[in-house]
């Protein structure tokens, strides 16, 4: 009763959300630049520790990465993006980012045995979305929604106005891709907690951006990794 419950009230507000749906488009491009730019920062990440060959190949499918990437947060697909990082569960009536990674990255992995490797690459994109979201504490801890947009405004700003969020040449790679989403989500709440008490919002907007932007990229990197692995068989 209860999970049907949830689910006529995820059904109800997603109907709500279609009358904005189209507002919400025109500030998607600026919305996702800070995800291509983490996954810009992921390949060169991998160019710098030596894997030329992955680099390479994930150079060269930027573009349908980068689609895949947009593609994830259309149509308020985000509202399935969250992932407690204790419970393991999403926002009420809606999937959770770890099941919906779990399909995209199944997709990606059946487009390129189909052999449409660019397909794969767009459901690859989407996968790493998740991974990246998974690094934001608002993502993680359903207290925090209220600071949600606040934040990544924050960063958007900062990317726009040429701040670079400095690249460090580490690669976290792990053996489950399952433990991307888990284990950044459990990053995101301890490194929310370390910042909370900081009074200014900018230093800890600043503080706790570096750190989860970098997190994200590191771990695009690992996750890119397992793919490119995992194809190569």
């Amino acid at each position: 009763m209860k999970k049907k419950i949830e689910a006529t009230y995820g059904k109800t507000l997603k109907a709500l959300m279609i009358t904005v749906n189209p507002i919400k488009k025109k500030i998607m491009k600026t919305h996702c630049i800070v995800h291509k730019f983490i996954n810009i920062q992921a390949i060169e990440i991998l160019k710098n520790q030596g894997y030329s060959d992955v680099h390479s190949f994930y150079k060269s499918h930027i573009k349908e990465l980068n689609n895949g990437v947009t593609w994830a947060d259309q149509d308020f697909k985000s509202s399935n993006h969250f992932y407690h990082h204790f419970k393991g569960t999403g926002l009420y009536g809606f999937s959770n980012a770890l099941t919906e990674f779990q399909k995209y990255y199944k997709s990606a992995l059946k487009f390129v045995e189909a052999g449409d490797i660019r397909q794969a690459m767009f459901y690859f994109g989407a996968a790493c979305h998740l991974v990246q979201d998974a690094t934001v504490p608002q993502h993680v801890n359903n207290k925090l929604l209220k600071n949600h947009r606040n934040f990544e405004l924050w960063i958007i700003s900062k990317l726009m106005s040429d701040y670079s969020f400095p690249i460090f040449n580490e690669i976290i790679k792990q053996d489950k891709v399952e433990d991307y989403i888990k284990n950044n989500a459990v990053f995101a709440n301890k490194t929310y907690i370390s910042y909370a008490n900081v009074k200014s919002k900018e230093e800890k907007y600043n503080k706790i951006s570096v750190l989860i932007v970098q997190r994200a990229q590191k771990t695009t990197a690992g996750l890119m990794l397992n793919f490119y692995n995992e194809i190569k068989k």
